[in-house]
């Protein structure tokens, strides 16, 4: 019998708290759903963003509740202590209007290794944080798998921030990736050299720009590219991570940008693709599929997408040998 493949997902639960009104109620139903639905009979591992707590007490519940509703796990040792912890990494306090959090879900037929899991806290390295911790996931070696959330206001910010990420595998001999939200374009090629993702911006003028682009201060008016410079230091080899949509070459699809807000405003954004997974070498050269997950759930949950891609573990000791 062939082993299972491996999901990966990637999922911006927007804000989400411990719900307690019948808009918050109905709306973290569809958010179980979506990821009951994508994970169900499968092996993986789910790392999700924009957990929502003004402390780390109140996030933790959020995020076990969410594995009870799921049927997904959600606690492990820290490289520190011997009590099984939820593996959530937090924001500073006091960094934002609300403190955010990320952490990671898992299915109950892997096990995390104990001892490995850590969170990287916001503050100096992160302005939301990053969870980390090496999985026993079906491969000959555990792997390793992040949830990151990267900085939204600076596009210099977020190539600091990526130096941390990529260092998380530094090591030659690591296997595994990234789940976030990047918050920012990939900046991984077609076979032809062309970037995987079209520049989105290049007709758009509003003041959130700022934020996403390379301006060219000898030319106002020339288009506004995307910058990408945290994408292209991920990306780079040697040690570099790849996106697996790239890797694969499926059509382009859109992760966020469908979300209508409160007073009625449309994202100024657009659709674009920030929802990516990036893994090692050697954990890309055994991707089987990358599925962005529409419907009217999916759109009706979130102002992002669940994004998930489809590993063939069992031939990394293929691979390294």
């Amino acid at each position: 019998m062939t082993p299972a493949l491996f999901r990966f997902g990637t999922y911006n639960l927007f804000n989400l708290q411990i719900p307690t009104t019948t808009d918050e109620k109905r709306r973290y139903e569809l958010i179980v759903g979506n990821i009951r639905s994508a994970f169900q009979n499968r092996t993986g591992v789910l790392g999700v963003q924009e957990l929502l707590g003004s402390t780390k007490t109140e996030a933790r519940r959020l995020l076990r509740l969410l594995a009870q509703d799921t049927g997904l796990m959600c606690e492990v040792l820290p490289v520190r202590g011997r009590r099984a912890v939820p593996a959530l990494a937090s924001q500073a306090p006091g960094a934002s209007a609300h403190r955010f959090h990320v952490g990671l879900l898992w299915t109950s037929d892997i096990e995390p290794v104990p001892g490995t899991f850590r969170a990287y806290e916001g503050g100096s390295d992160f302005w939301h944080g990053l969870a980390m911790a090496d999985f026993r996931a079906g491969g000959p070696v555990p792997t390793r798998w992040c949830s990151y959330h990267a900085y939204p206001f600076s596009p210099e910010r977020r190539l600091e921030e990526a130096r941390r990420v990529l260092s998380v595998f530094q090591e030659s001999d690591v296997a595994g990736g990234v789940a976030a939200d990047w918050n920012s374009i990939s900046a991984d090629r077609r076979p032809n050299g062309d970037f995987y993702d079209p520049e989105p911006y290049l007709e758009q003028d509003h003041r959130k720009l700022r934020y996403q682009v390379t301006f060219n201060p000898d030319s106002p008016g020339s288009p506004k590219q995307a910058n990408r410079e945290a994408g292209e230091f991920l990306r780079r080899d040697p040690g570099g991570l790849r996106d697996s949509a790239a890797v694969l070459g499926v059509p382009w699809q859109w992760s966020c940008g469908h979300w209508i807000d409160a007073k009625g405003r449309a994202d100024d954004y657009g659709r674009r693709r920030i929802d990516t997974l990036r893994v090692t070498e050697n954990v890309a050269a055994t991707a089987r599929a990358h599925t962005t997950h529409y419907g009217p759930d999916a759109e009706a949950a979130s102002d992002h997408l669940l994004v998930t891609a489809d590993f063939a573990l069992h031939e990394l000791e293929v691979i390294a040998a």
